[in-house]
């Protein structure tokens, strides 16, 4: 049983579709079979069981793209009506009616019967060509409007006037909370706008950035929509979506549907549960703020699962993201062009040549060899007059015996200036790049050097006396700079042990070591264990 007089409310689930972003929709056939089993059992109406994209370069799990080959291998109980999603940037292109008839077979012959098509606001317009095909081949259609927070009410009442207009009659017209920010107030008025020009039924897909999923579904509801959407325990991309096992339990409770509450729960409870204590999506302070902002969830999602952000980084980064280039429009490159973008003083107010004429220099980062090894480091610099600078605030360690520390980043920089032992020790900045709030709290250190930074990639890696151009916004860059402009004879690393030797935050760094070595006089080596592509110098031979 493929299409049915499904109840005047549709509750429609979307757990593997929307969850794969945590997993690049690598699911089991034994994890979506459990999944597809309690929810059928439940009474969700409508399960959007993946994806179907069209080929991609790199590796996606299969319900990246839910073939039919794939879902023969699945029993899909009848009481059902099965989904897939499509996202309108892979279809709307020259080849776009081969590559849909490359991807589905007449619905009569299908194991799915409904197809939602994902378009940007700005992509509607160019989707009535693929509703027509997908309605020709006998599917039922859903259109999903995503980012609808970006337009305001005569944008919203003209699309939905013009998709009256000119496209074939399909089942679901749906908005999308995107960017995560929309209030039960901004839903309802949405709702309303839909329902005056348009006369299908009217459907809603809530992110939880600001926990308010649940309470806008169920206002999108109480506004007359008849389709919405859940995830179970909220899988979804970001901070996720509302909780299948949450408005469940609210339209049970209220009386609107009835659903088999300990089957979806139990769905909840099981190996989804698990997946998110590892993957840790829901809602938290970074997709608050990143929804209060209009931010993409996607940026925070990626700062999050690297190693390279501390909590106060992702915060400072939220900010200058959101007053960016298209915040809502995901691009991986954005994070390090809006961190760039706070670095663009390329002259300080001091000069540093010669300071450290012909000295070697010592840059010591976090890693643990560096504390385990630090009195020998501290002899080894003492015996050649070196220059010992700190990269940053490192938690836990004294700075006893530095000379003093580098610092460029907001948010390692307030850290840094809440530890009092660290306030004695001369400060290497560039003041120009810092919010005010943070200057004001200068004022208190002991000694500052004021060393300008631009950061370029076009024009690579250059010291100056008064500032610098460094490819990259790590205190690295700007530390090693500093030294050249100086005058060091020599630089060397202690506590760059180089994280595992293999994760994606040890490639950025080990790249960027020797993008550094190739552009700079200095020779560099390493005076403890590392996993950087640096030679070793012997600490304990003499």
């Amino acid at each position: 049983m493929k299409k049915q007089d499904l109840p005047s409310l549709k509750l429609l689930d979307c757990t593997l579709r929307d969850g794969g972003y945590y997993n690049n929709w690598d699911f089991s056939l034994e994890e979506a079979q459990d999944y597809i089993d309690n929810l059928a059992r439940g009474g969700v109406d409508i399960i959007e069981i993946g994806f179907r994209f069209t080929p991609k370069a790199e590796f996606l799990g299969p319900f990246a793209y839910t073939r039919e080959s794939l879902l023969k291998k699945l029993h899909l109980p009848e009481g059902v009506q099965f989904a897939v999603m499509i996202n309108a940037s892979d279809y709307l292109s020259a080849t776009w009616e081969q590559d849909l008839k490359a991807a589905f077979v007449r619905e009569k012959d299908s194991a799915i019967s409904l197809v939602r098509i994902a378009a940007h606001i700005g992509q509607v317009a160019e989707c009535d060509k693929l509703v027509e095909w997908l309605k020709a081949a006998g599917y039922d259609v859903g259109l999903n409007v995503m980012q609808i927070s970006q337009a305001d009410d005569t944008r919203i009442t003209a699309l939905v006037e013009d998709i009256e207009a000119r496209f074939k009659p399909f089942e679901a017209l749906y908005f999308a909370d995107s960017l995560g920010n929309l209030t039960p107030t901004d839903v309802t008025r949405i709702v309303k706008l839909f329902r005056a020009a348009s006369s299908k039924p009217i459907g809603f897909h809530g992110h939880d950035n600001i926990g308010l999923g649940v309470a806008n579904s169920l206002a999108a509801i109480e506004a007359g929509a008849t389709w919405v959407d859940a995830t179970v325990t909220g899988m979804g991309r970001g901070a996720g979506n509302t909780q299948t096992e949450y408005l469940s339990l609210e339209l049970t409770h209220k009386g609107l549907r009835a659903f088999n509450l300990l089957d979806i729960q139990r769905a909840a409870t099981g190996w989804l549960s698990q997946m998110k204590k590892t993957c840790q999506w829901g809602t938290n302070i970074f997709y608050y703020e990143a929804g209060l902002r209009a931010l993409h969830p996607s940026y925070v999602q990626q700062m999050l699962s690297s190693n390279r952000y501390e909590a106060l980084d992702i915060l400072v980064m939220i900010a200058a993201l959101s007053g960016g280039e298209m915040p809502t429009s995901y691009r991986a490159a954005n994070i390090d062009r809006a961190l760039a973008a706070l670095m663009a003083a390329p002259e300080g107010r001091d000069t540093v040549a010669d300071r450290w004429k012909g000295r070697p220099v010592i840059l010591v980062a976090g890693g643990p060899q560096g504390g385990r090894h630090w009195d020998a480091i501290v002899t080894y610099a003492k015996a050649r007059k070196a220059i010992i600078l700190a990269l940053n605030h490192i938690k836990g360690r004294s700075p006893t015996d530095c000379d003093g520390v580098v610092c460029i980043h907001p948010a390692r920089m307030m850290a840094l200036l809440s530890d009092r032992a660290w306030s004695d020790l001369p400060l290497y900045t560039a003041r120009d790049t810092l919010p005010k709030s943070v200057c004001a709290k200068l004022e208190a250190h002991a000694s500052i050097t004021d060393y300008g930074v631009c950061v370029s990639d076009n024009h690579g890696f250059e010291a100056r006396s008064t500032g610098c151009t460094i490819p990259t916004p790590e205190a690295l860059s700007y530390a090693w700079a500093l030294a050249e402009a100086a005058g060091a004879c020599e630089l060397m690393f202690a506590g760059f042990d180089g994280y595992d030797g293999q994760s994606n935050a040890f490639r950025q760094t080990d790249a960027l070591i020797d993008t550094l070595r190739k552009q700079s006089k200095l020779p560099v080596a390493s005076l403890t264990a590392s996993h950087y592509s640096v030679p070793h110098i012997a600490l304990y031979s003499e």
